[in-house]
């Protein structure tokens, strides 16, 4: 290390310290503003936002506020479809994921007892009444000392929630348009159109639909099938919970548009040539980025077998 000399007949000089900044000097974001913000992008709604941390919407609404007051800029667009990310909010949301990262990794670090890591893992909620009995029996053994926690949401919640960095991995159905970027694992699954057994379709009548108000994937392919061969259609039934458009659909009101294997009791498929064939939809396995699957190979070999069954 270089030393400093001292002047001749003076006082030997002072060393050299770097500026100390004082808490005015910038400005601090509380992480709390910062976990509202991640949240409110992930779940799509303020609303969900507020159940999740217990708190009111308007104490969310404050939370944005006082955020964007912070940065200087907006960082949300609300519209009906739910809530956009303005250019600046990008931005911010990466390096939001970053700190609340650091800042847990830190508490975590400083533990006297050591919590157990955390797997959060995403499937579609059409999936969930089939598939999530044997992922729970089979997953925890999966992963060993980890511990495993289950997001049921519709495939666009869940990739944003991949992106956002909330999830570790996610099952998503997807097609040609919408696909995910490098998935680990992808294959495809037919889409068929069934309906109760006693239900008698006129084909001089428009064909009715089961559908999600969103209109999920599954119900854009059925809808995209039937405008192509211009066979007119009406949607009889919209619930945005998959038990009650299954509900819906064994009631006999219409046809519901499902992935072959999830194809309950209480529905058939209908025969070839009586509707137009529905082109397939894809299974996507992601990962968030720069996540380090390899550990994570024996929970992923787990639930594929379960979704391909």
């Amino acid at each position: 290390m270089r030393k400093t000399r001292a002047r001749p007949g003076g006082k030997e000089p002072e060393p050299a310290h770097e500026k100390v900044v004082g808490p005015t000097d910038k400005v601090n974001i509380p992480t709390d503003l910062l976990r509202t913000f991640v949240a409110i992008y992930q779940l799509g709604s303020f609303t969900k936002a507020a159940h999740l941390f217990e708190l009111t919407q308007p104490a969310v609404s404050a939370h944005m506020k006082k955020l964007e007051q912070l940065i200087g800029a907006d960082l949300i667009e609300r519209n009906v479809a739910g809530v956009n990310l303005t250019a600046c909010g990008e931005q911010v949301l990466k390096y939001a994921r970053r700190i609340l990262l650091i800042n847990d990794q830190i508490v975590n670090s400083a533990s006297q007892q050591r919590t157990l890591p955390v797997i959060r893992l995403g499937i579609p909620n059409i999936f969930a009444a089939f598939k999530l009995r044997p992922i729970l029996a089979e997953g925890p053994d999966a992963i060993g000392n980890s511990r495993l926690q289950i997001c049921c949401d519709h495939s666009a919640s869940l990739l944003r929630s991949i992106r956002s960095g909330y999830l570790d991995l996610a099952f998503v159905m997807t097609d040609e348009e919408e696909g995910s970027n490098n998935p680990l694992r992808s294959w495809p699954e037919d889409l068929v159109w069934t309906r109760a057994p006693d239900f008698t379709f006129d084909p001089d009548r428009p064909v009715p639909l089961v559908s999600s108000p969103n209109v999920l994937l599954p119900d854009r392919i059925a809808i995209d099938a039937l405008e192509q061969a211009n066979q007119p259609y009406e949607i009889v039934f919209t619930a945005f919970d998959s038990l009650a458009r299954r509900s819906g659909a064994i009631a006999g009101i219409g046809y519901l548009p499902l992935p072959r294997p999830l194809v309950p009791e209480g529905l058939v498929i209908e025969e070839a040539g009586v509707l137009p064939a529905l082109s397939p939809v894809t299974i996507d396995i992601i990962a968030r980025e720069e996540l380090d699957t390899s550990s994570l190979n024996p929970l992923i070999d787990n639930v594929e077998r379960i979704f391909r069954s």
